[in-house]
Order: C-alpha cells, then sequence, then structure tokens
C-alpha cells in the first residue's frame, strides 16, 4: 500500500461530517480533543483494531508542544479498545493549534502497556521512494525509540491519558 503523507491537524475532527459532538479544551500545554463518531459513520481501523464505528468515542492528546499526538478510542458502551501514538514532526504553529506532518510509523499501546509498531511496510517504502527525507525517517525513528522506551519505564502514556475512562449517559457504571 502507498499511503500518501498527510498533515494531522487540530480542529479536523471538528469539519469531519462523520464526527459530530466536537470538544476541545486546553489543560494546561496540553490541548485535547474529543470527538464521537456519527450514527452514519463508517467503520475505522488502526491496523487490525476496529476503533471507529456509530457511537464511537476519540480522544486526541497533543503532547509536548505538539511534539507528540496520542489517541485514545472507546467503543459506543465507554469501553477503551486501546491507544495510538502517531509518529510525526511538529510543524510551526500559530495561535493555539498544532499541526504534524504524518510519517506513517505509529505504536499500537493496549491498557496492559503491549505495544505493537503500526505502518512499518509503508514507512520503508516511504523512505527508499524518498517521499520521506533522511531526517524525517531519522525523526520517526527516534520517535518510536523515545516512546517505546518510555512505555517500557511506565512513564508514557501519561496518566491523564492512560487513567482516562468514560460513563456513558443511561449506562450503570457497575
Amino acid at each position: 500500500m502507498n499511503k500518501a503523507l498527510t498533515t494531522i491537524a487540530s480542529g479536523e475532527w471538528s469539519r469531519d461530517p462523520e464526527l459530530t459532538d466536537y470538544r476541545a479544551e486546553w489543560l494546561s500545554d496540553m490541548l485535547v480533543e474529543r470527538a464521537t463518531c456519527a450514527l452514519a459513520a463508517p467503520i475505522y481501523r488502526v491496523g487490525s483494531h476496529i476503533v471507529g464505528a456509530p457511537g464511537y468515542i476519540w480522544f486526541r492528546f497533543w503532547l509536548a508542544n505538539g511534539e507528540h499526538i496520542l489517541e485514545k478510542y472507546f467503543d459506543d458502551h465507554g469501553r477503551p479498545i486501546g491507544m495510538h501514538a502517531r509518529i510525526g514532526m511538529a510543524v510551526p504553529h500559530r495561535g493555539r493549534g498544532f499541526s504534524a506532518m504524518n510519517l506513517l510509523l505509529g505504536l499500537w499501546i493496549t491498557d496492559d502497556a503491549h505495544v505493537t509498531v503500526l505502518n512499518e511496510a509503508e514507512f520503508e517504502q516511504a523512505v527508499a521512494q524518498g517521499r520521506l527525507s533522511p531526517i524525517e525517517a531519522e525523526h520517526a525513528e527516534q520517535q518510536i525509540r523515545e516512546v517505546t522506551m518510555a512505555i517500557a519505564h511506565k512513564r508514557y502514556p501519561p496518566p491523564i491519558v492512560r487513567n482516562l475512562t468514560i460513563t456513558m449517559p443511561n449506562e450503570d457504571p457497575a
């Protein structure tokens, strides 16, 4: 598969017709976004994991001044599915929003901190074809090493993300 390089931008979920109930809030220097998949939303996957369908809830955390992007997904009953550490290169920004060039690699993180690297073949192909510069490729590989090491030392994901739970309206939390 030949994935195109894209930009990940704060606020993009607010413009997606397949997402509803978009909210964004600053917690100190961290931007937190939330959106719910609309009733007509298709199935979304990260790797082999279904992360989106009608009623599923997504959170995106912009950490370290937009340098690290971590998404946490919940099903339509509010049960956590997993987390996706997106590997990107922050783009200088104006104002209070963030954007990053998607460097294709990612990490899937389960609740018990099992980690799977995502999109390795697509990343290697993009590097070989020159769609990623050597600097971008090294940046992506360095981020993978840093985040993986932080997970192994229980410093990542940050507690605010790791411990986030949601209660759905009209559902018994017990």
